[in-house]
């Protein structure tokens, strides 16, 4: 995926062709997340325990459903999870397009 500096994420968040998916764990995103504004992204949190729990989360058709034909934004809090979260939804849409293909891939 693309890095996106900080003015570039925030002026994405506002787009509503734009889903934002916080790739944190659960404990972390409980304590706050980037809130997109009325009527701009939708930010979904898959509440994951831990980041081999993402695959399975990706694999849900109702995920697929939400992230097919969007811009994602993705967020961590270092930078890996993001990268190995990028990595896998690219792979995934390689195998599947017809099912997982979205628009276009970015993180912070």
């Amino acid at each position: 995926g693309e890095h996106l500096g900080a003015a570039q994420y925030h002026t994405a968040m506002n787009d509503k062709d734009t889903v934002i998916v916080d790739v944190r764990n659960a404990y972390e995103s409980a304590i706050g997340h980037f809130q997109p504004p009325s009527g701009g992204a939708k930010l979904i949190d898959p509440k994951m325990r831990n980041s081999i729990e993402f695959p399975k989360w990706l694999n849900d058709p109702e995920t697929q459903k939400q992230l097919n034909g969007k811009k994602v934004l993705m967020y961590c809090t270092g930078g890996i999870r993001c990268e190995r979260a990028t990595a896998l939804l690219n792979q995934m849409s390689a195998v599947n397009p017809d099912k997982l293909k979205p628009k276009a891939l970015y993180e912070l």
